[in-house]
């Protein structure tokens, strides 16, 4: 796939050479611009000082600096991509790997996390992984919306990556913002298409990764119905797609889940190779009692309430077992039959066996 459609689109309305940008980036108005895009700052707080060259990764070297046209006509502005990200978004970045074991450790390059994708309003950073993968960050006036990393072997199964942050609570007005990665080869273009048949360009970025802020006349249609996010060759035709459920608002009161058994791991965010309790409930029909297996195979009898709930700890000597391998919750009936089961483990486990380790 072509790595961007934007900085061939800028240099066809006003060409120029690698000096003349890097003159520009370098000005006053560069400056003040990246600040805006980055930080949000008003621009009396804004501290105006030329960049530095920016520094060469892996995936792509920037030669020259990559502009981003938001809008049209005279109040066309141009954003430059490829600025370090700021260091809330840095830190987020950089706790992904909290409470995880050396070998479990995504280990993204915090220190280059730098703008991929921006609308102005809202800005997607992206810090690498060793072994190809990404982490990546949506930030919307500035404010961090929760880091997500995708490890190389997740990225071959995900032809187009998708991040869609929200703020509580959901509602049909609430906004929302796009994030992604464009994984599928062949790809030079994508668009959102609404569930009424209606569908918007999304500009590409840097090295296939977009961010898109949904039209105000659009944001009750994907709270009320299905969508979907396509990639498109140069000829316009599909080459990905991903359908994306209709974002639906928030129920008043708890949220009930339908699981058989649900389960809830208690760990110390120090630690997630370790599980201090369980809880959860159990709404398969018939089941009248409860048991936890061990991985050794060590059963214990678990306490339900009336309405299905349960709750127990996990005995210090014990909390680490559930790294290795997983237990089983099981459900039986009056008759001691099986009604249901499900398996527990630490979240270090699920990392280690979801390909989410970035090496």
């Amino acid at each position: 796939m072509r790595t961007s459609i934007v900085d061939s689109a800028v240099r066809e309305a006003d060409p120029v050479s690698p000096e003349a940008i890097e003159a520009w980036r370098r000005s006053p108005q560069a400056a003040f611009i990246r600040a805006r895009a980055v930080t949000g700052a008003e621009p009396a707080a804004v501290g105006v000082e030329p960049m530095g060259r920016r520094r060469r990764i892996r995936s792509i070297a920037l030669a020259a600096a990559i502009l981003l046209v938001v809008g049209a006509g005279a109040g066309t502005a141009a954003i430059l991509l490829g600025e370090p990200a700021p260091p809330s978004v840095k830190k987020d970045i950089g706790a992904v790997d909290a409470g995880f074991p050396a070998d479990l450790r995504y280990n993204p390059d915090v220190a280059n996390a730098r703008s991929v994708a921006t609308t102005g309003a809202s800005t997607l950073y992206y810090a690498e992984l060793k072994d190809g993968g990404h982490c990546t960050e949506i930030a919307t006036s500035g404010v961090p919306r929760g880091a997500v990393c995708k490890s190389a072997a997740q990225m071959q199964s995900e032809p187009i990556e998708l991040t869609i942050p929200f703020t509580d609570p959901v509602t049909t007005s609430s906004p929302v913002t796009i994030g992604g990665h464009v994984n599928a080869e062949g790809v030079s273009s994508v668009e959102i298409r609404y569930g009424d048949g209606s569908s918007d360009p999304i500009a590409l970025g840097d090295n296939g990764f977009f961010i898109f802020d949904v039209p105000n006349q659009h944001v009750a249609a994907l709270h009320n119905a299905d969508f979907s996010v396509l990639g498109l060759n140069e000829g316009g035709e599909k080459v990905a797609e991903v359908a994306v459920p209709a974002i639906g608002v928030e129920p008043e009161g708890p949220i009930e889940d339908p699981a058989p058994i649900t389960v809830d791991t208690i760990s110390d965010a120090s630690d997630f190779t370790k599980v201090l309790g369980v809880r959860g409930r159990v709404n398969a029909e018939g089941a009248v009692s409860l048991e936890f297996r061990y991985p050794d195979g060590t059963t214990i009898t678990v306490a339900l309430t009336h309405d299905g709930t349960y709750s127990f700890n996990i005995p210090s000597e014990r909390q680490g077992d559930l790294f290795a391998a997983p237990g089983m919750l099981i459900a039986r009936d009056a008759d001691g039959k099986e009604v249901a089961s499900v398996p527990v483990a630490a979240v270090a486990f699920w990392r280690a066996h979801q390909g989410g380790s970035g090496g």
